[in-house]
C-alpha cells in the first residue's frame, strides 16, 4: 500500500488516488473506509450530510451502491496542494438510479485533507445536486 507523506511526493498521490478510485468503482466500502482515519469527517454539502469516522463513510458507499447500482466514477484531473497536504481529484460520475432506472451523470470535485499518516481526515465532496434532481425528473439531459 501506497502511504503519502506529503502531497509534494506526485507518485505517492497518482498511486493513493487511483486505489481511492478503484475503491469506489469496485462499490467496496470497506476499502474506502481503510483509507480513512478514525477521526474522518465527510461533508456532502449537496445533500446536506456530515459523516463522521470510517464506519460512517463505509455505510454511505454501501447505501449509494444499492441506489446506484452500476455506478462509476472517472477522474478527469488530480491537483495536489503540497502546502495544506491536500488532494483534489475532479471526476465525473454515471449510473443508473435503481429506483426509476434513469441514467445520470455530472461533474464534481473531492477533496481529500490527509494526515501525517497518509489516511484522510477529512472529505468534502462537491457537485450541483440541482443538476442531479433534474436529471432524476427526467427535466435534465446527463452531463
Amino acid at each position: 500500500m501506497t502511504t503519502i507523506k506529503a502531497t509534494s511526493d506526485l507518485d505517492a498521490v497518482e498511486a493513493f488516488c487511483r486505489r481511492w478510485e478503484q475503491a469506489w468503482n469496485g462499490h467496496d466500502g470497506d476499502a474506502v473506509a481503510a483509507m480513512c482515519a478514525d477521526d474522518l469527517v465527510y461533508d456532502e454539502p449537496a445533500l446536506g450530510t456530515t459523516v463522521h469516522g470510517p464506519d460512517s463513510l463505509r455505510d454511505f458507499v454501501n447505501r449509494m451502491a444499492r441506489g446506484y447500482p452500476d455506478y462509476s466514477f472517472t477522474r478527469e484531473g488530480l491537483y495536489a496542494e503540497v502546502t495544506r497536504n491536500a488532494v483534489l481529484v475532479a471526476w465525473r460520475f454515471s449510473g443508473t438510479f435503481a429506483r426509476t432506472g434513469r441514467r445520470v451523470g455530472f461533474h464534481g470535485d473531492d477533496r481529500l485533507e490527509l494526515g501525517e499518516d497518509g489516511l484522510i481526515r477529512a472529505y468534502r465532496c462537491l457537485y450541483d445536486n440541482k443538476f442531479v434532481e433534474g436529471q432524476l425528473r427526467g427535466a435534465v439531459a446527463e452531463a
